[in-house]
């Protein structure tokens, strides 16, 4: 190569070029020669920017309000977070709690007798008795015969009986036979426990004994429920010189059905009991003696 030229010889797949005023002319170009391999993959672009949030969907169904569900008896008024139960009255006709009771003449059908309740009534035989008492009229114990009964002066005679439903009574009254002189007749009630006067529920106070063949009788106010009693006569005050009842004499044929009782070594009937040296006030509880000898009557008026 000498003066600027350039002189290229060709050969296949070559080409010459001659350099004129620094210009390089190609003559003739050759083919195109097979690809290349292809490069490795560039690294990956940034993530782009998070897209715009999509419409809410639809509202779904409404669940269920989480208070717990019970059955009868039992109810809940309560809410999904506080549980508020309780459980229903029982009635005749509908299964529920009952409130339990000691009564005996109770007519609620809302209440349960217990186990107590049940063994007073079989206790006071109240699943039997008499007819329904009378507006008006006196009753005494079931004894029907009639004596002159004389009693020991501060004693207290029971005689025992069944009032066959709730009663309320106005009066209290003895019926003298023959008397001289005068006394204190006192005049109460008292429970009827295992077959025996108990307890106090009655003091009426007394009443002036002096007239024969006279009722004496004392107002009160009071209601008995169904059951036993024993009505009570105490003489005191006053010795009189002669006092004598009606009642029932120890020489009485018959048992008293309320107090079927006989003593068999002297072939005596029990009549009722008596308390010996009561000279005021009748005590709040007494353990009296059965009585083989006359005890008059004392009767109550319903009202």
């Amino acid at each position: 190569m000498s003066d600027n030229t350039l002189t290229v010889t060709e050969v296949v797949n070559s080409v010459t070029v001659t350099p004129v005023n620094n210009t390089v002319t190609v003559s003739e170009v050759g083919t195109q020669g097979p690809a290349g391999t292809n490069g490795t993959n560039g690294t990956n672009g940034a993530t782009g920017a998070t897209g715009a949030t999509g419409a809410t969907g639809a509202t779904g169904a409404t669940g269920s309000s989480g208070v717990v569900t019970v059955n009868a008896p039992l109810t809940n008024a309560g809410t999904s977070s506080a549980a508020n139960l309780s459980v229903s009255t029982g009635t005749t006709s509908a299964v529920g709690v009952l409130q339990l009771t000691d009564s005996i003449s109770s007519t609620s059908t809302t209440t349960a007798a217990t186990a107590n309740a049940v063994k007073s009534a079989n206790d006071n035989g109240i699943l039997f008795g008499p007819l329904k008492f009378q507006s008006g009229i006196y009753y005494k114990t079931a004894l029907t015969s009639f004596g002159t009964v004389s009693l020991t002066h501060n004693t207290v005679a029971y005689t025992p009986i069944f009032v066959p439903e709730q009663t309320s009574f106005d009066r209290i009254a003895i019926y003298t036979q023959t008397i001289s002189g005068s006394t204190s007749a006192r005049l109460g009630i008292y429970s009827n426990v295992n077959g025996r006067p108990n307890t106090l529920i009655l003091d009426a106070g007394t009443v002036t004994v002096s007239a024969s063949s006279t009722t004496y009788t004392i107002t009160i106010s009071q209601t008995l429920e169904r059951g036993f009693y024993w009505l009570a006569l105490g003489q005191q005050g006053t010795t009189p010189t002669t006092a004598t009842y009606l009642g029932t004499a120890s020489t009485s044929s018959g048992l008293n059905p309320f107090l079927p009782a006989q003593n068999l070594a002297t072939n005596s009937v029990f009549l009722g009991y008596l308390s010996t040296g009561v000279t005021g006030a009748f005590a709040s509880t007494v353990s009296p003696t059965f009585s083989t000898n006359g005890v008059p009557y004392v009767y109550i008026r319903s009202t």
